[in-house]
């Protein structure tokens, strides 16, 4: 519901350039995969071989109509605060994924110059309420059992409805990143869903899906105390 924020307004137009280039960083998947992009289906396109709820289907944010364990990707530009229900959602998103699935979220950092404007009121943004802080949600996420295989804060300029006074303060991107990066407007994030547990490797995988018959054997693996 809000992507008209992020095509239609300097502002916005300025943060999706940020972010497409962040999920730019992390290759999509192969035609073996599952992988779906929660939102935000106007201003981030996602390739073909995605599923896209704000496109192909509408689910209730905090029951999503995937089976568990069913899928391996998940893009989620900012579908946790927009969710209205964060904590849920994120929850939900940990029981579809598969094991050694990832997920490539972003999400506004409500401590920033950006936090205190005008937009986040729940129409052109989503409330500032739904907006969780980088620290409560690396520790939500912990909880659930992911492991947080990167992150990246994006956009320090001032929260300008012009695009002029956007590429004027341009240089302050450099210097937020290396001065006071907790302040950046978005953060972004990959969370790895690492289950412990017997995995069959992905050259071998493709042997089993061609009905092929395969001799699994127990290997003996030393401690570190020998």
């Amino acid at each position: 519901m809000f992507d008209n924020w992020f095509s239609e307004t300097a502002a916005g137009c300025y943060i999706a350039d940020w972010e497409r280039a962040f999920f730019d960083r992390f290759p999509v998947c192969n035609g073996v995969q599952v992988a779906v992009q929660a939102g935000m289906g106007g201003w981030l396109k996602p390739p073909g071989a995605w599923l896209c709820n704000a496109r192909d289907f509408h689910v209730e944010a905090g029951v999503w109509a995937w089976a568990d364990e069913s899928v391996d990707i998940l893009l989620m530009p900012h579908t946790l605060e927009c969710s209205g229900v964060p904590h849920i959602a994120l929850a939900e998103a940990f029981r579809v994924l598969k094991p050694e699935g990832r997920i490539v979220l972003t999400g506004f950092n409500p401590y920033s110059l950006w936090g205190y404007s005008k937009w986040f009121d729940g129409r052109l943004l989503p409330a500032k309420k739904y907006c969780l802080p980088l620290p409560t949600l690396k520790e939500n996420a912990k909880a659930l059992g992911f492991e947080i295989a990167f992150g990246q804060f994006m956009v320090y300029v001032p929260p300008f409805e012009h695009e002029r006074l956007l590429r004027f303060c341009r240089f302050m991107e450099t210097a937020g990143n290396r001065w006071w990066p907790h302040a950046a407007a978005v953060y972004g994030l990959v969370l790895h869903k690492h289950m412990a547990g017997m995995h069959i490797l992905p050259e071998y995988g493709q042997a089993l899906q061609g009905g092929r018959e395969m001799i699994l054997g127990m290997a003996r693996i030393k401690n570190r105390a020998g």
